[in-house]
């Protein structure tokens, strides 16, 4: 049963509500027109933006499984992104320096779910590229060109960057890496 029995009723009182059918077409135009706006995003870069928060999230929650065998399955406990972060150990440098970029992720994931906006900035992405090793071995990895300044492209090498020290902080590439670091920091330090 219909909540309102007079349609067309209801239509007028709703006009004249509005102040007018002027004033009427006017608000549904532009209601109309800011809702068509938040449906056409730019669905590749939401689409590059979840992958990429996606991609480090399952990194993070293995890692953190792996660091800490005892806490039981992760799944069940229906961690946020943040609270996962938190569990991180930050007492190694590679990891601590992570944070900063990763909570940069999720901000960006956030306001692509909390106000539909796709749009990154260069202030966006600056935060991962104050990362030393991040920077270095995207400068390496692009060469002999040089690494895209993209917005996106930078926030995508980013995570698959967080993802990889992620997931190796416990492989055979990990700790040749963690030697590496070792000997750059005693060298400097010498």
């Amino acid at each position: 049963m219909p909540l309102v029995n007079d349609m067309q009723r209801l239509v007028e009182r709703t006009i004249d509500h509005l102040g007018g059918l002027e004033r009427f077409h006017k608000v549904i135009n532009t209601e109309l027109t800011d809702m068509t706006r938040r449906w056409e995003l730019d669905v590749t870069n939401i689409g590059r933006i979840l992958r990429s928060h996606l991609y480090v999230e399952y990194y993070l929650t293995e890692h953190i499984a792996k660091a800490n065998p005892r806490l039981g399955d992760l799944s069940q406990a229906r961690l946020t992104f943040a609270q996962k972060l938190s569990l991180l150990d930050t007492s190694h440098d590679r990891l601590r320096g992570l944070v900063s970029g990763l909570r940069q992720i999720n901000a960006v994931r956030n306001r692509l779910a909390h106000r539909l906006e796709a749009m990154l900035t260069a202030e966006d992405v600056q935060i991962f590229l104050t990362h030393p090793l991040f920077s270095a071995m995207r400068i390496e990895g692009a060469k002999p060109s040089t690494p895209s300044v993209e917005p996106i492209d930078v926030l995508e090498k980013f995570a698959q960057f967080a993802a990889h020290l992620l997931a190796n902080e416990f492989s055979e590439f990990a700790m040749a890496v963690g030697k590496a670091v070792d000997e750059d920091i005693a060298q400097r330090n010498s």
